[in-house]
């Protein structure tokens, strides 16, 4: 896949929609003949679908697995003595999903990652405090969680990494001051946690762990976040409620506060909000919103089931993937921000949408 390799290493969001399709089709045609030859539940799912794979397809056509199978089935496109970890899912509802990684699926995501972060956070490494415990990361018996991976794959950006919780998911306050103490003005930060541990900590009650964060030199700093919207939603808490909480408590220009979105079954292809607030879709990775009644696809603007296609899984089959969450398309190569290609918003999980079919084809 000499040619997925050279195409990761373009620039993101260089290319408009038209120009981008030309390369990412016939990637994901190889792509999906490959895993075809490679997983048997996959060539049972296209056969059963009489899908002709080996026929140039369009987007619209390449058939899906709902992210739930990932949850129900251990699905392998090469042998399991090639596999290099196991990743799960952060599952805040039911089982987690099951993810199994070589070398070439771990190396192209972290290419991707690194590309796309690249193009938000700049080229140059920051010092990166996390809102989390160093044992996050660790792995047990080559198995890691969704929280660890996320953070693991953030090290190639850092300069430095401060973990500033405890076991208990407290701020270690001690450690804080030492590491604020450390500070100069040249170093650029990066707040780095997932959305429901940060709002868990009630930052803004903290009036001495505010105190510190404010602190800090008014210098080039920003807040990534990712993952646990659920969470929040059940505490009521939107979107801009979490980004009023943080820029008050840690003196973050409200620009400067990142959420972004990313799939454990696609690993690598992340979607960080732009300063207007949308998603955008790299090059590598392609979306389908489909109608939550008839999953066919939406037009531009309408609400559906987002669709993510991908060429980079290489263990699994994970190229084309649908999940039980909801989003619109919201325009194509002309947001503000200057990114090229589709862009989109992400509104909540879906509560009713049962996706059936490819389990029942699987399990078969």
């Amino acid at each position: 896949m000499d040619k997925l390799l050279a195409f990761i290493k373009k620039e993101p969001f260089s290319l408009k929609q038209k120009d981008k399709e030309k390369i990412f089709l016939p990637i994901l045609w190889e792509a999906a003949r490959w895993q075809y030859q490679h997983c048997p539940e996959l060539k049972k799912l296209y056969d059963n679908r009489n899908f002709k794979v080996f026929k140039k397809f369009k987007l619209f056509d390449l058939p899906y697995l709902p992210t739930s199978i990932f949850k129900k089935f251990d699905l392998l496109s090469v042998p399991k003595n090639r596999l290099i970890k196991t990743l799960y899912s952060s599952s805040t509802s039911g089982l987690p999903s099951k993810i199994m990684i070589d070398k070439i699926s771990a190396d192209r995501q972290v290419l991707a990652l690194n590309k796309i972060m690249s193009s938000f956070l700049g080229k140059d490494r920051r010092l990166f405090i996390i809102f989390d415990t160093e044992e996050t990361i660790k792995s047990v018996g080559g198995e890691l969680s969704s929280r660890g991976t996320a953070i693991r794959g953030l090290f190639s950006m850092a300069k430095k990494t401060s973990f500033i919780l405890n076991k208990s998911l407290s701020v270690n306050i001690e450690k804080l001051k030492h590491l604020l103490s450390s500070l100069n003005g040249a170093d650029k930060i990066c707040f780095f946690g997932f959305s429901w541990l940060i709002y868990s900590l009630h930052l803004e009650k903290n009036k001495k762990l505010s105190s510190l964060f404010r602190k800090i030199p008014n210098q080039d700093k920003l807040v990534l976040h990712i993952g646990g919207w659920k969470k929040l939603k059940d505490l009521a808490v939107s979107k801009e409620d979490f980004n009023k909480l943080v820029e008050k408590a840690l003196g973050i220009k409200r620009g400067k506060i990142i959420d972004f979105y990313g799939l454990t079954e696609q690993l690598g292809t992340v979607y960080p909000d732009c300063e207007f607030g949308y998603k955008h879709l790299p090059l590598y990775s392609e979306m389908i919103v489909r109608k939550i009644d008839t999953l066919k696809p939406a037009d531009i603007g309408q609400a559906g089931l987002i669709q993510f296609l991908s060429p980079l899984p290489h263990s699994y089959p994970g190229i084309s993937i649908l999940t039980d969450d909801i989003g619109r398309i919201m325009g194509i190569d002309d947001c503000k921000c200057g990114r090229k290609g589709k862009y989109f918003a992400f509104e909540k999980r879906s509560e009713e949408a049962e996706l059936r079919g490819c389990g029942d084809t699987l399990k078969d």
